[in-house]
Parts: structure tokens; C-alpha cells; sequence
């Protein structure tokens, strides 16, 4: 992975938490970076964990839109975020929208991830911690036919790969799991390693995910991402400092 400059191609970072939390405290906290309307949300979870991941993912995902639009840090409270929904239309859910670009974000028990591309490519991110074992019926809702010949059993680290890329397309396609997963089929690109390879979506009956890609990126231990975009792959990484420097006048 490379680094990229303001607005160019697709980049993501992904952090855990409270490391967000500890890097946003001298600039006022994490509070600092959300609109009024995402602080209010935030302080309805019950569990600490849960509005802190809430809170860590809202400010990520504007952190790196203020910075893709050449921003300053704390000016990422006032970008306008909207919501489209491609499967009904609708703004009062779906995908987060800045005009300017194309994002998407993650969270997970404590790791947010954020991703961002140039506006009206579609770009999708989603990380997940990986767990000890697996819900029943999820290599039959999450992979192919192919796919799940080719998983080995017990394989938890290879299935969540899958599941991340997949995660990622559907959410880049605007769809989220209106689709199911297993309905969309990935095929290697390249023949890097199976953490690294390029993959594409294969999904004819549904134009918005057909051709996208997907990769595997840098996550923290213990947790799979992945990025998806229809172009501009494999991303860029983006060191979690980068987000918080000032931006020359």
C-alpha cells in the first residue's frame, strides 16, 4: 500500500477506537469532529463500547472527508452528509454521501475504518473483528458455489476475507445485504497472495455490483477489511496523524 495525497485516488484508513479517541482528545475529543445530530445518536447506545465505536466511526469518516476536500481538521463537524438509499431511493437511510467525493465506513467491537474516493466512482469499506467460530449457515449465505469448494473447514481467518470483500462491494454498490452475499461471486484478478490478490465481482443480474473490485487491506490485529471500488485499487493507506495536521493556507 502507498500513501496518497488530498483528493487523489481511492484511500481508507481504519484504527481502532480508542486510539481515534486518544489521537482526537487535544483538539476537544471526538465530540469535536461530529455534528450535533451524530453526538445526540451517539449518547443513546447503552454500552460504552457501542457509542464509542459510533462516535469513532462518524469522525473518521469525516476526518477523511475534510481531508480529501482539502479542509481543516475541525471544520469536518460542518460538512453537509447525506444518505441515498439505491435500492428504494429513499435519503432517510442508505449510504452516507459529501458531495465531492464517494465514502463509505465501518465499525466493529472496537475498530472503525473509513474510505474515500473520487465522487461518483463507488467505493466501499467494511472491517470486522475476527471471531472464534462462525454463525451456522454462513459459508451457505456468504459464499458461492466455487467459493465454497474452495474454503478449507474451520478456515474462520479465510472465510472472513470473503465476507469483508463482499461487505465492501455490496456496500460501494449502494446495496448493502439487500443483496445476498452468496449471490455475488469473486474471482482472483492477479495471483497475489490470498490476503493481497485483486478481486472482481461477478453478479450479472445486478449491474450496480457486476465488475467491481475488491481487495484485502491493513486492518489492527486481530480484525479483516477490505476496500471495493470500480476503480483505483489497490488504495491507498492513509497514517492516522495525517487526518488531525492543519492544512497550509
Amino acid at each position: 500500500m502507498t500513501t496518497a495525497g488530498p483528493g487523489q485516488g481511492t484511500v481508507f484508513l481504519s484504527a481502532l477506537s480508542r486510539d481515534l479517541e486518544l489521537a482526537c482528545a487535544p483538539t476537544g475529543g471526538l465530540a469535536a469532529y461530529l455534528s450535533p445530530a451524530e453526538a445526540e445518536s451517539a449518547r443513546k447506545y447503552t454500552r460504552a463500547g457501542d457509542r464509542l465505536d459510533y462516535a469513532a466511526s462518524h469522525a473518521l469518516f469525516r476526518l477523511l472527508a475534510a481531508r480529501q476536500l482539502g479542509r481543516q481538521p475541525l471544520a469536518a463537524r460542518h460538512l453537509q452528509v447525506t444518505r441515498s438509499c439505491a435500492g428504494c431511493g429513499s435519503t432517510a437511510h442508505g449510504k452516507p454521501e459529501v458531495a465531492g467525493l464517494s465514502l463509505s465506513l465501518s465499525r466493529s467491537h472496537g475498530a472503525v475504518m473509513a474510505a474515500a474516493g473520487p465522487a461518483g466512482t463507488p467505493v466501499g469499506a467494511d472491517i470486522e473483528l475476527v471471531p472464534g467460530n462462525l454463525f451456522k449457515g454462513f459459508d451457505d449465505y456468504v459464499a458461492s458455489t466455487d467459493e465454497r469448494l474452495g474454503l478449507a473447514p474451520q478456515d474462520v481467518p479465510a472465510r472472513l476475507r470473503l465476507w469483508v470483500a463482499k461487505e465492501a462491494v455490496l456496500k460501494a454498490a449502494g446495496l448493502g445485504l439487500a443483496v445476498t452475499p452468496a449471490a455475488v461471486h469473486l474471482a482472483p484478478v492477479d495471483a497475489g497472495t490470498p490476503e493481497r490478490t485483486l478481486l472482481r465481482a461477478d453478479c450479472p443480474g445486478t449491474p450496480q455490483v457486476h465488475g467491481l473490485t475488491a481487495a484485502a487491506v491493513a486492518a489492527p490485529d486481530g480484525y479483516a477489511a477490505a476496500v471495493s471500488a470500480a476503480s483505483d485499487l489497490p488504495a491507498a493507506t492513509l497514517p492516522l496523524a495525517d487526518l488531525l495536521l492543519a492544512r497550509a493556507a
